[in-house]
């Protein structure tokens, strides 16, 4: 027994020398990262339509120094079939720790809505976001959306129509919609020429009432089974072609695409970028080596600090 309780006394007597002799480092840091609130499922729009009367967004609030901050509204992508807001997640706290209040929004898509009232749902979400600019530490003066493949057409929309109030409808039409900065990533603009870098077998199915564009422009068919594709009226193929609405209240645009792109033509941003150009619109374009279309490309950290880097020089110049 007095061998059992010597053997104990030493290995306590031990422990405590090796925590006594252990190494704690004092680590000195300089605070430069902010703090981001959540705010989720906000309901920013009501249209009363199936499957769901409300349209929502997620904020990301940064907090820490009292500012107010430029927003940034997120509009994911999703071939107008879909449209998660939750999908621009990973972007969007990279944006919103490099100092904006983010917003990922949804908005009405395929059966139920056209093209209009997608912009008209982009719209209100500004609206709201300036009408209630104090709650969220908003700078309203300072707006600006990003949106990737249906999402960057939905944004560029919103940026060439500046000015135009026949996408405003809704509450909060005391505030503007316009804004200050378009992010378009991969995004189509002339909805007749998605397919016009492929080969004519690939383009075929752009031909169909049932493709995607000709959906969200010229609606579903009805009992008869005739739906319109999109060249059946070209008048209303022009009415959602963003180069057609470019004034000179369209604001700076980053376009983005890859060169490997097999989904929306890459050269649907180089049209874009041309006619922004030509009518005197400051208008950056990338093309990524070897991305495709939403794919690990686009979650590079290149790629976002090209975005942040635009933003900042838009919205905090």
């Amino acid at each position: 027994m007095k061998k059992f309780f010597a053997s104990f006394f030493a290995a306590i007597i031990l422990i405590g020398g090796v925590c006594n002799a252990a190494e704690v480092s004092t680590i000195k840091i300089q605070p430069r990262a902010l703090g981001l609130y959540s705010h989720y499922d906000i309901t920013f729009a009501q249209n009363f339509q199936w499957p769901s009367s409300r349209l929502r967004m997620d904020i990301l609030q940064p907090f820490g120094d009292g500012k107010k901050y430029p927003a940034v509204v997120m509009i994911p992508g999703g071939w107008w079939l879909v449209a998660y807001k939750e999908a621009e997640t990973q972007r969007a706290v990279h944006i919103a720790e490099a100092g904006y209040v983010v917003a990922m929004i949804d908005y009405r898509h395929v059966p139920i809505a056209k093209y209009k009232d997608a912009i008209s749902d982009v719209k209100s979400a500004i609206r709201y976001l300036r009408a209630h600019a104090d709650d969220f530490s908003i700078d309203k003066n300072k707006i600006a959306v990003f949106g990737t493949s249906a999402g960057g057409y939905l944004a560029a929309m919103t940026g060439v129509t500046n000015g135009l109030n026949d996408f405003d409808v809704g509450e909060n039409l005391n505030q503007s919609s316009e804004v200050q900065a378009v992010v378009d990533i991969f995004g189509p603009s002339d909805l007749t020429k998605i397919g016009a870098d492929y080969s004519a077998a690939a383009q075929e199915p752009r031909k169909s009432a049932a493709a995607p564009e000709s959906l969200f422009v010229n609606g579903i068919a009805g009992f008869s089974g005739k739906g319109e594709n999109i060249f059946s009226n070209p008048e209303t193929a022009r009415a959602s072609n963003p180069i057609n609405y470019i004034t000179e209240k369209t604001p700076p645009f980053l376009i983005m695409h890859g060169n490997k792109d097999i989904t929306i033509s890459p050269s649907q941003s180089k049209i874009l970028h041309d006619a922004l150009i030509q009518r005197g619109v400051k208008s950056s374009c990338y093309i990524i080596d070897g991305a495709g279309h939403s794919d690990i490309y686009w979650r590079q950290p290149e790629v976002l600090r090209i975005v942040i880097d635009f933003l900042d020089g838009v919205l905090k110049n």
